[in-house]
């Protein structure tokens, strides 16, 4: 299980490392219905949190670097329609005092009780005094209909710190 894993997550952590950095300066235009779109428009994102809540947060180690696990929950709009719980566990690790990698795991939840699980690769960059991530999701496999949209999943993330800002998620295809 855990060779699995890593080799799931290296790529994800690879592709994070090299690309996810460019995210914010760039705009994907693919034409859907012969129709260009600014792909990273948050009116396009399959998933948008409403804000997060820190349920904890603590220190797992101080040498080499610093680690912190945070777990966080948010409630969110699927495609736009579905309200939803995203129950997110993040593992930080500091690599500056501006600059982390992170390693997530979580459930996004319909309100009837259907879920799938995902696990993510983040870069965080503290820019104006507040935390932005941009990552990337992969989404497990569920028999749920309503989650089905997600099934075995990419995801590019984008993302800030705080009670007020908005998760975004776009599905790559």
């Amino acid at each position: 299980l855990t060779l699995v894993v890593v080799l799931v997550v290296t790529p994800i952590l690879l592709a994070s490392v090299l690309l996810i950095p460019y995210i914010s300066n760039t705009q994907a235009l693919p034409a859907r219905d012969g129709k260009e779109m600014n792909f990273f428009n948050a009116s396009n994102a399959i998933y948008e949190g409403n804000g997060e809540k820190l349920v904890s947060n603590k220190n797992i180690s101080l040498i080499p670097n610093l680690v912190t696990e945070q777990k966080y929950i948010e409630n969110g709009l699927l495609n736009g329609v579905e309200n939803v719980t995203n129950i997110q566990t993040y593992l930080n690790t500091y690599v500056s005092d501006d600059m982390l990698l992170g390693k997530g795991n979580g459930t996004i939840e319909t309100m009837d009780g259907q879920n799938i699980t995902w696990i993510s690769s983040d870069i965080g960059r503290q820019i104006d005094n507040k935390w932005v991530f941009n990552g990337i999701t992969l989404f497990n496999n569920t028999d749920r209909d309503s989650l089905s949209i997600l099934n075995n999943s990419i995801a590019l993330t984008k993302s800030e710190s705080g009670p007020i800002l908005a998760d975004h998620m776009w599905l790559l295809e």
